[in-house]
């Protein structure tokens, strides 16, 4: 009896995927990448690490954990080491069914390890005026607007920046109804893009904000935000802000607000209307409030050589970047999936924080690959065996240039 119950001990040992445990990031897992991000870029990392993780010809994989967008470059900027345990993803082989939408497994980081890679999702000006170090380069990597939600339950559909302005730098003696509780006026903390992005674009200092951060103090996250706005007790007066990705994952229970900035005659959803995931507004500059995501990575002084070359390869396919050897998949669609929006789809561009926006054409555009994603397209469709009679065949779609 004994014997045949070592025999299933040791079966059920061998069944159970080594990833089910706790792992070491450094000795038990595939070329890992340590990532400091933002919790909005979440999605897109979990997205991206499957992806990676099953990338034949160069496997990589993702560890990472969430914090601020100015604590984040504080810790690469100053060296802190990660201590905390790290979230990374399956792969196919570990767990054929796990989606984005499941949990993350967790691994132990190495002894000093600090970030590879340092995300922040506002322009680094919005943390420090001090310039970059000439060991840190910063690439921009896909645009991430940020929304004001309210419950289902609310009958509220559009906020006007004097509105905003009162309401979250007054908050109840704003007086502007309904939104003048500010226990139920949901925040993030100081150092989170999603405050400083609004913070920017409104004119309320980030540290001058009323309202209510929800969650663990230092710890707070997007997720905090969604569920005091659903367990509200006063859906009418409740409002949060939020990245755009993390408000289009909670549709069901959230309505978005459109939003009319400085000088302009109307307000404007993200996308060209509610119920579309289109983020045309974000593209055409109608939408205001967005920033750039922003990736770090160490370089050696003076040059453009990265410190870890597998850091530089996670960017560059993050910013649709061409990089050797090629993924087998399309790093750009992960990017499109998680509700952000590459560079190479904008067609506007600012330079700072809540700046005036500019026309811009991406050096290698890819509009029309993104409207095939989220929307239609007329573009014509390109691979190697059908040229374009005019333009550039990118991700399968011939483009203007």
């Amino acid at each position: 009896m004994r014997t045949s119950l070592i025999a299933a001990a040791i079966a059920t040992a061998i069944a159970i995927p080594s990833a089910a445990r706790a792992a070491n990031c450094e000795s038990d897992l595939t070329n890992p990448v340590y990532l400091q991000i933002g919790d909005t870029q979440q999605p897109l990392i979990k997205v991206l690490g499957r992806a990676l993780r099953d990338n034949t010809p160069h496997p990589i994989t993702l560890v990472y954990v969430t914090a601020g967008s100015c604590t984040n470059i504080n810790a690469l900027l100053n060296g802190t080491a990660i201590t905390t345990t790290m979230s990374y993803v399956p792969s196919s082989v570990e767990n054929p069914t796990w989606k984005a939408s499941d949990p993350p497994l967790s691994c132990t980081p190495g002894v000093g390890h600090v970030p590879d890679i340092a995300n922040s999702n506002v322009f680094v000006s919005a943390c420090t005026q001090d310039p970059l170090p000439n060991t840190i380069t910063q690439v921009r990597g896909p645009v991430q607007a940020y929304v004001m939600a309210v419950p289902e339950a609310s009958t509220e559909t559009a906020m006007t920046v004097e509105e905003a302005y009162f309401v979250f730098g007054f908050g109840a003696l704003g007086m502007v109804t309904p939104w003048n509780d500010e226990s139920q006026m949901f925040i993030r903390a100081v150092t989170r893009s999603t405050l400083l992005s609004w913070a920017y674009n409104v004119g309320v200092p980030a540290a001058k904000w009323k309202g209510t951060v929800p969650g663990t103090p230092g710890a707070d996250k997007s997720t905090d935000v969604v569920n005091a706005l659903k367990n509200s007790p006063a859906p009418a007066k409740a409002i949060g802000i939020l990245g755009a990705e993390v408000y289009d994952q909670n549709r069901a229970t959230l309505n978005v607000l459109a939003f009319r900035s400085f000088g302009q005659y109307s307000a404007y959803y993200p996308d060209s209307d509610a119920a579309k995931l289109d983020k045309a507004n974000v593209r055409d500059g109608h939408y205001t409030v967005w920033s750039p995501t922003v990736y770090l990575y160490p370089v050696a002084a003076g040059t453009t050589t990265p410190v870890l070359a597998d850091a530089k390869y996670v960017v560059d396919l993050i910013a649709d970047r061409a990089v050797s050897p090629a993924p087998n998949f399309d790093p750009t669609d992960s990017v499109v999936s998680v509700g952000l929006v590459p560079d190479c789809a904008m067609k506007v561009t600012r330079e700072f924080e809540g700046g005036n926006l500019a026309t811009y054409a991406p050096a290698e555009p890819c509009g029309c690959y993104f409207d095939s994603k989220v929307a239609t397209t007329t573009c014509a469709v390109c691979d190697t065996n059908t040229p374009c009679a005019a333009g550039v065949c990118r991700h399968g779609y011939c483009e203007a240039n």
